[in-house]
């Protein structure tokens, strides 16, 4: 009802995280050998899905702004079928992205004219840094073609793996699935949150966790800017926790992966968030523990490591 779409208790199922959800919905769209539309970079569990379903990818050109290019998207339609659009709505996972409304609703009406559902993932939405939370795409076309997944692995805790799933018309053929897969989910952890979720500490938590989350990406990305080559460029998500980054062009962050674990340094190498192993330059880095000097050390490191490579 907040973001302007109200749904019943039997308009939800309840899913293993929003992992299960969106391969729930995938399953339900798309059959072995169909295409599946995607931003480009995008997070690589929907490309592992992908995969494992047997489903082709389509990478669509994406600005950290404005979201895919939705024209070249019409073009694409235009020329082969694809079975569904598969984003995430809010501070996507790598880039940050979150679509403007009316960008949203141009991209609404391109997929009911070729009538292809949308597969919406969520799970950043309440992350967000400005007062108002963004408008995800089910409450702009009223659940017409829409599957929302969302879960609360990111804004409470992943270990519970809580997710859900508002399938719309699509709710039959998500159940039998769900259903056949893996029955339920798990009770405890569902009466866990429900607990937490009715004594109203949800909003003052999320208060908390948005405060801590925007000062942690600020701290990074001036350890960034501090530490890595003078043309590397970042990402200034406006909510969730991670953070996209662009080295030099020829760099190879593959390379850098590898000096790095040496050290005990972790990150997403580029090339991992795409099916073509595109943005070999690029790099993503999590904001998502609390800000340490140890964190800062390691950021640091890092950012030589990567100006050795680039010398």
């Amino acid at each position: 009802m907040r973001i302007g779409h109200a749904l019943s208790p039997d308009d939800v199922v309840i899913t293993n995280g929003c992992t299960e959800a969106f391969t729930l919905a995938l399953s339900a769209v798309a059959r072995p050998g169909d295409t599946i539309a995607v931003e480009s970079p995008t997070y690589f569990g929907f490309l592992h899905t992908l995969e494992v379903l047997g489903l082709k990818v389509l990478e669509l050109p994406t600005d950290p702004v404005e979201g895919i290019h939705i024209e070249a998207f019409a073009r694409l339609l235009d020329a082969a079928p694809v079975a569904a659009c598969l984003l995430s709505s809010s501070f996507s996972n790598p880039l940050g992205v979150s679509m403007p409304d009316a960008r949203k609703r141009e991209l609404l009406a391109l997929l009911a004219r070729h009538d292809v559902p949308l597969i919406e993932d969520d799970v950043y939405g309440d992350i967000h840094f400005a007062r108002e939370r963004p408008t995800p795409f089910i409450a702009l076309d009223g659940g017409a073609n829409t599957l929302y997944c969302s879960s609360f692995s990111k804004s409470l805790a992943p270990g519970y793996r809580v997710g859900w799933i508002a399938p719309g018309k699509y709710a039959q053929q998500v159940v039998d699935r769900k259903l056949a897969f893996s029955l339920c989910s798990p009770v405890l952890p569902q009466v866990a949150l429900a607990d937490f979720l009715a004594s109203g500490a949800y909003d003052a938590h999320m208060r908390r966790l948005r405060r801590l989350l925007e000062e942690n990406l600020r701290h990074l990305t001036r350890a960034i800017e501090a530490s890595f080559p003078a043309e590397t460029r970042v990402s200034r998500p406006a909510g969730g926790f991670a953070l996209w980054v662009e080295l030099p062009r020829g760099f190879d962050s593959r390379a850098l992966f590898d000096a790095a674990l040496e050290l005990g340094i972790c990150f997403a190498p580029g090339d991992v968030f795409s099916a073509s192993r595109r943005f070999r330059n690029c790099l993503r880095l999590s904001a998502g523990w609390s800000w340490s000097e140890r964190i800062e050390e390691g950021v640091r490191r890092l950012g030589t490591l990567a100006r050795r490579q680039h010398i």
